[in-house]
């Protein structure tokens, strides 16, 4: 009686909330079930994801710029075909606005859309933003939720009560059959490319995405790739121009400091003077800064005074990066963690340097310099689940005054607070083995430069570097994304990489270095007959710039082709063969992939 009593007051409950008024009510739900009196259903309740952040549901007025963007894509989507755009935006220019009204225009036409963002720290972001406008119609796909959450995403999607999904690379696979408009935002990025198997470049396959739906596929950068910038100038996509910000400020005013001639604030040679200057100003006047090094831990190594070893992981040719909070010495590719030595392994001596710097360290001096400051790091390290969240929401609500971090705080956040942006050491990205080296160090510092003045105060960026004449600097100084794609390009068609032809990177693994050599010299000679008209080149083989991850030999050999059917036509003949005389085993592991973004 009281459990009838109960519901006919409060009328339908779930299970849950009986057990929290009576007990064990399961089998008086049962008996009274069996007796007519009530009934039991069965209801599917979808978990809920939940952002920290808040966003305003009314969109912002355009200017004309986006509405002379916007105009074009509307005409594509009534058009009701296959188009490609490049929205080459300025960083502040409200490409995320243009996106979000032509979203509207796709779901007045009983249509879906598709929005893939690079990093995951974007998303709640980006989540915030979008359910904001549409509410509970946008679905969220991401690796950093659980394997449940995901399911219930994907389940909305698929039975079609979520219009709208945002995520990064692997929802590109999304089950939406009205598909009207793909946004690939910072379509630049290589962490839309998985460079393991299977693998496929997101934003390759929204192009194909668009084209077998019929729909829009809009690719937006600020620092668009040299592959779509080279698809623009040979007609295949159709530019979008944002030359200004959406706001009244301009572009930050960037400084490179010359670190031969700079003098340091600290000790270990982190800090230039005129940056340290910069910093305090800014941090009297209640302005915030961003810090970017791309390298997380305390030191890069530590290096013995005494015979100049250097302690390295043991499963991996990789010196240990020094965690000095934790008292770790960590690998970054296998996550092998020691304590950190005391003494030299090799030798014994106690005298050990700690060699480079990284966020930790950086965040360190910080504190000593700046003792009033309220200070936090964003790294891999520090960035997971609800951490993340909360330091960026922290900064943004403004109660740090600096944030110190790896790329994660470089890309698409919109901080108003930030008038000050320093890159510590811009020559970090140059050093790379790897033709896109100028490249992608252009798009970083432009990217992690965009993130100042973006409120109502000018910004202002420090480049601290020793190559202040490097023409990737030269041009990112005055966000000159053209006249940097010029001179890149005339590098890259002397040398015949992409896009002047086409690549394919193979790879083989094994623990001893003797058979690895064998499989990859039998690849080379199955190549090499293929490779004597001159049209064909071959690279290798040859040890990987990281020749030892994981207990296992890396090998490589690069192919390279003038064109992508040339490069197609040898690989439909050379899979199989390989396939066939080199069986995969844990002996031995190989792999091809086309289209590298990842030549480590």
């Amino acid at each position: 009686h009281e459990l009838v009593a109960f519901l006919m007051q409060n009328g339908t409950v779930t299970l849950s909330e009986l057990k929290l008024h009576f007990k064990q009510p399961e089998r008086l739900v049962k008996l009274l079930a069996e007796r007519g009196v009530l009934e039991v259903e069965k209801v599917r309740v979808f978990r809920t994801i939940e952002s920290s952040m808040t966003a305003p549901a009314t969109p912002n007025q355009l200017n004309p710029d986006q509405v002379a963007a916007l105009t074009q894509i509307v005409a594509a989507l009534d058009g009701g075909e296959f188009h490609s755009f490049l929205l080459n935006g300025v960083t502040g220019s409200g490409k995320t606005e243009v996106y979000m009204h032509a979203i509207v225009k796709v779901l007045e036409m009983g249509r879906q859309a598709l929005v893939l963002v690079p990093e995951i720290a974007l998303t709640p972001q980006l989540m915030s933003t979008f359910r904001g406008r549409f509410g509970d119609q946008v679905a969220i796909l991401h690796s950093a939720l659980s394997p449940g959450e995901r399911y219930d995403q994907w389940c909305q999607v698929a039975a079609g009560t979520r219009s709208i999904v945002v995520g990064a690379r692997s929802a590109i696979f999304c089950p939406l059959n009205r598909l009207g408009l793909v946004v690939v935002d910072e379509e630049h990025e290589p962490s839309f490319k998985q460079d393991e198997r299977p693998f496929y470049n997101a934003r390759d396959l929204a192009l194909v995405r668009g084209r077998q739906a019929g729909a829009t596929v809009v690719l937006g950068s600020a620092t668009p790739s040299l592959e779509s910038h080279f698809n623009v100038v040979n007609g295949k996509f159709q530019e979008l121009l944002l030359p200004r910000r959406a706001t009244p400020r301009p572009l930050p005013d960037v400084v490179i400091v010359d670190l031969k001639e700079a003098g340091f604030l600290d000790e270990d040679r982190i800090l230039s003077r005129p940056l340290a200057k910069a910093i305090e100003e800014r941090i009297a006047l209640g302005e915030q800064v961003i810090l970017f090094i791309n390298r997380k831990g305390f030191a890069a190594f530590l290096l013995c005074s005494a015979c100049g070893a250097v302690p390295r992981c043991p499963q991996c040719d990789i010196s240990l990066t020094l965690y000095k909070r934790s008292g770790l010495a960590r690998c970054h590719y296998c996550q092998f963690a020691t304590p950190a030595p005391s003494s030299c392994p090799t030798c014994g001596s106690e005298d050990l340097q700690e060699i480079g710097a990284g966020t930790e360290r950086v965040t360190e001096m910080l504190a000593t310099h700046f003792p009033s400051a309220r200070i936090a790091r964003l790294d891999s390290t520090t960035s997971s689940g609800k951490r993340l969240t909360d330091t960026l929401s922290s900064f943004r609500n403004r109660t740090l005054d600096i944030l110190v971090g790896t790329q994660i705080v470089a890309k698409g956040h919109d901080f108003p607070g930030v008038t000050l942006v320093g890159v510590l050491l811009a020559d970090l990205g140059l050093s790379f083995p790897d033709f896109r080296a100028s490249e992608r160090t252009f798009q970083l510092l432009t990217q992690v430069a965009g993130r100042a003045g973006r409120g109502n105060i000018p910004g202002q960026v420090f480049v601290q570097t020793y190559l202040p004449n490097h023409y990737a600097l030269v041009h990112a100084q005055r966000h000159d994304f053209s006249s940097f794609a010029k001179e890149e390009l005339t590098h890259r068609r002397f040398r015949r990489y992409p896009p002047y032809g086409c690549l394919a990177l193979f790879r083989f693994n094994g623990p001893e270095l003797e058979r690895v050599q064998e499989a990859a010299q039998l690849a080379a000679n199955l190549i090499v007959p293929h490779t004597r008209d001159g049209k064909l080149e071959i690279l290798g083989p040859g040890l990987s710039p990281l020749s030892f991850l994981r207990g296992r030999f890396r090998l490589q050999l690069m192919l390279r082709a003038p064109s992508r059917p040339a490069l197609q036509r040898l690989l439909r003949v050379l899979g199989p063969q390989l396939g066939k005389r080199l069986p995969r085993s844990t002996a031995l592991r190989w792999e091809i992939d086309v289209d590298p973004s990842n030549l480590m």
